[in-house]
């Protein structure tokens, strides 16, 4: 909320903004790299191994709300900007800038294994698909050397890359790399992470939307959480015991990706439309969704 209430602020927003703009920065090439690797490389491999099922909860959720939407959206009329804005937004999820710090919040330092697979499963597909549709909508041309491209310079993925040898090859994280993470960097990182969330929620009026946020709210926090809560259960994990089921429902419980939001505008899609597609659904997860979730299940 701190967030939101800094960028209302009209008599600072000549600091905000490019206070704001500086810290994307950060977040994108040092505090979620570090946040990627530090989660990853401090596990062995057979340890990975015991909570990569994250990386499958997650493809699966994601594949069954991207079909859901579509064919929700067809059976609605709409027309292929908005069924474009729906897809996205119910099937991409805020797994890095507010799910690594709510399952930080709510499960550990243990969690963050298993939540950041489960971040980057989606964020490699939310990179491709996202760039390619949100083009596709804006009718201009993207080759897919261009999408690939970004794919695999984006630091998370760079870092996940160079944790899975870190790890491949036994090497050993230092101890004092470990516990400055867990001590000193990860309680301000996700806090720096959640404001930029806030600073980047637009206030839109919903009434003109209503449809689509329904759509779009039906698929993120019925069907996604329970499509994972299923998978977890076919694969005979409990969500008491095991290690990746907590971190993966938080996930799947996460709004629509700001990430969106940023494709919109970059795109000169609706700003309107995925502003209201993000803000609401946030609001509704973290007030509604989540403690019920929490309440129920954990």
């Amino acid at each position: 909320m701190a967030g939101i209430v800094i960028q209302y602020i009209g008599i600072l927003r000549p600091i905000t903004r490019p206070a704001f703009r500086l810290l994307n920065v950060g977040i994108l090439w040092v505090m979620l790299p570090t946040v990627v690797f530090v989660s990853i490389a401090r596990y062995s491999l057979d340890q990975i191994l015991g909570f990569g099922n994250a990386a499958v909860f997650a493809v699966m959720g994601l594949g069954v709300c991207f079909v859901w939407s579509v064919a929700l959206s067809h059976l609605m009329r709409h027309d292929r900007k908005t069924t474009i804005a729906v897809a996205l937004n119910s099937s991409f999820m805020n797994c890095t800038y507010l799910g690594l710090p709510m399952v930080y919040a709510l499960v550990g330092i243990d969690g963050l294994g298993p939540a950041s697979l489960y971040a980057v499963s989606i964020g490699i597909p939310h990179l491709v698909l996202g760039v390619a549709l949100a083009s596709s909508a804006s009718k201009r041309a993207v080759s897919p050397r261009f999408v690939l491209k970004n794919v695999f310079i984006f630091p998370a993925t760079v870092a996940l890359i160079t944790a899975l040898l870190f790890v491949g090859f036994q090497a050993y994280l230092w101890d004092v790399a470990r516990d400055t993470f867990d001590v000193y960097l990860a309680k301000p990182f996700f806090a720096l992470m959640l404001l930029f969330v806030g600073y980047h929620m637009p206030l839109v009026n919903p009434r003109k939307y209503v449809s689509k946020l329904v759509t779009v709210g039906t698929i993120k926090f019925l069907v996604c959480p329970l499509v994972v809560f299923a998978i977890i259960g076919m694969a005979g994990l409990s969500v008491a015991t095991d290690i990746s089921p907590k971190p993966s429902l938080i996930q799947a419980m996460m709004p629509p990706a700001v990430f969106n939001f940023f494709l919109a505008y970059n795109f000169k899609l609706d700003l309107k439309l995925y502003g209201a597609m993000v803000f609401y659904p946030t609001l509704f997860s973290l007030f509604v969704a989540l403690p019920l979730m929490i309440h129920f299940i954990f």
